[in-house]
């Protein structure tokens, strides 16, 4: 159980081809202050790389844009079977320079080269190692777990299951759980373990949680106050997991301290990250917000923004931010 609740105050053109390089800065001075992507790609997720390239997620497409640093933009349609289109909305960093991607019934790697690995449900399993004998089961979320592989969920005959994944080896199973939740974002802990929100599980008094997952597979769930809405989640400069909630930034402890940040005047905040000052960065309708681990909260109404989603720091104290109503990224540096 959570020990203590707290409450705080505070206030280019589209092309097909292959990539570049790989992760980041995503602060490239040459790039343009407004990045157009194609109509109805709904950007769902950025990922910098190290040169000023930026990979993006397009559900709505089933596709993930890469995008130079002058602007350009390349597209790279997912490949696919005879089930349902991939919609890629959660991408995480390769060690190749490359992108993992969760999309649909789809899990797959996309290199610098533009070359796919994946594999699915669906009829056609796809072309990486051990096809067919692990399927992905229609993955919510990813991320880097603590012994080098890209880690994920999915669901399997009503129950919750968890693997690691890499391109030479191809899918292993972590865990099986006797029961049933969404997962809708994880993070590599600051204890070697993976956290993650979680919504909706079955038969359960609190449905609405954070979960956290060993190695070893060992699953422990804190249980979150009545109303909420856990989204995307972060470790933070502190040490502790921070994550969106419904009107607000929260702070869970390892030890199980939950510390609540209301957001003024806003309901869904929609994405979270540690900026370069160590602050926690986030979105929320048309404003980028900041807050200190010491409970400081501002936000900045972005210029010409319609509904922002997901953002990316950079070095320079800039942000890429998709905007899912104009289909566009804005680079946006906050006054200080």
């Amino acid at each position: 159980m959570l020990a203590a609740v707290v409450t705080a105050t505070g206030c280019g053109a589209s092309d097909s081809g292959s990539p570049t390089d790989a992760r980041p800065t995503a602060s490239a001075p040459s790039a343009p202050a407004v990045i157009r992507l194609p109509p109805k790609a709904w950007p769902a997720d950025i990922l910098p790389a190290r040169d000023g390239t930026l990979w993006v997620a397009e559900p709505s497409l089933a596709a993930i844009a890469q995008i130079a640093p002058s602007g350009k933009v390349t597209q790279h349609p997912l490949p696919r079977g005879e089930g349902f289109a991939p919609r890629p909305k959660d991408l995480v960093e390769s060690s190749d320079g490359g992108v993992w991607y969760a999309a649909g019934d789809q899990l797959g790697h996309l290199s610098r080269s533009g070359e796919f690995t994946w594999w699915s449900d669906g009829s056609s399993q796809g072309n990486g190692p051990g096809e067919g004998s692990d399927a992905p089961g229609f993955p919510d979320a990813l991320t880097l777990g603590p012994d080098g592989t890209i880690w994920y969920e999915h669901s399997d005959a009503g129950r919750k299951l968890f693997s690691r994944i890499d391109v030479q080896q191809g899918p292993a199973q972590i865990t099986r759980l006797d029961t049933q939740f969404k997962v809708v974002a994880m993070t590599l802990g600051p204890d070697g373990a993976v956290w993650f929100t979680q919504r909706e599980e079955y038969d359960a008094k609190h449905r609405e949680g954070i979960g956290r997952l060993t190695v070893e597979g060992k699953y422990r769930k804190w249980p979150l106050p009545a109303g909420s809405a856990p989204g995307t989640i972060v470790t933070g400069p502190d040490r502790a997991l921070w994550f969106t909630d419904f009107g607000s930034i929260n702070r869970l402890g390892t030890d199980g301290d939950l510390t609540r940040y209301p957001i003024r005047d806003a309901e869904h905040p929609s994405d979270i990250a540690v900026g370069a000052d160590n602050s926690l960065w986030f979105t929320v309708d048309h404003r980028l917000g900041r807050l200190t681990t010491k409970g400081h909260m501002t936000l900045w109404a972005v210029p010409d923004a319609g509904e922002l989603g997901a953002l990316a720091p950079a070095e320079d104290g800039s942000f890429w931010l998709a905007d899912r109503k104009t289909d566009t990224l804005h680079r946006f540096t906050p006054p200080r």
